[in-house]
């Protein structure tokens, strides 16, 4: 049985259903690094998180980011973190010892940054760069804490860290109305905030701010 919110109740039965690069794609990248940042509710499925995804990422983590391309009923293609499974991302995971996953919560949690997963030491440090950073952050979430074992973020050697970031927080990213998260664009006008979220996230990682 598909979650209360999910249409799908797994990739693979979405992928049946639907048509590659019409209504959705797939993006994976392998850099050989040992984290990986995901993004399983890419394009207009949660709007931003792609695109927040690959900047994390930047040129040295590996990435994966699933995209809904439809822009009408895009929460349709939500499939939840704990039953999303996808080969290319397992064959990533095999070899990744955190992972990151990015995620819109929409008009929950107004104004805030809700930080959750099983690596409890990323997830302090994380919370603590963005709390410097100007950010509110709640480490003690009341939802999507992602704590089941059987979260994709969990499934690294070492979990992770997964991050639920409110709607009006990344409207607050990007300089522009109604960004064009599912076009195939390499560039899009953001704002300071953004690059404090980026460079605050890779720098709980021991990372440079871009790269």
């Amino acid at each position: 049985m598909a979650y209360p919110k999910d249409f799908y109740p797994s990739l693979s039965a979405l992928k049946r259903d639907l048509v590659k690069d019409k209504h959705y794609r797939t993006k994976v990248v392998d850099r050989g690094s040992d984290i990986t940042v995901i993004a399983p509710h890419g394009g207009f499925i949660e709007p931003g998180s792609s695109y927040i995804a690959r900047a994390v990422a930047g040129s040295q983590l590996n990435l994966y980011d699933f995209q809904g391309l439809r822009r009408r009923r895009a929460q349709e293609l939500h499939v939840t973190s704990t039953r999303f499974r996808d080969r290319r991302l397992n064959d990533l995971l095999l070899h990744t010892r955190l992972a990151l996953s990015i995620h819109s919560m929409g008009e929950q949690g107004s104004g805030e940054i809700w930080i959750g997963g099983l690596n409890l030491e990323l997830k302090q440090r994380i919370c603590d760069q963005l709390s410097l950073s100007g950010f509110v952050v709640n480490g003690d979430s009341p939802r999507y804490r992602g704590v089941h074992p059987a979260n994709i973020v969990n499934l690294a050697s070492e979990h992770g860290v997964q991050i639920e970031l409110s709607g009006n927080v990344i409207a607050a990213m990007f300089a522009m109305e109604g960004p064009p998260f599912g076009r195939r664009v390499t560039q899009l006008p953001t704002t300071e905030r953004f690059d404090a979220f980026v460079g605050a996230v890779r720098s709980a990682m021991g990372l440079e701010a871009a790269a």
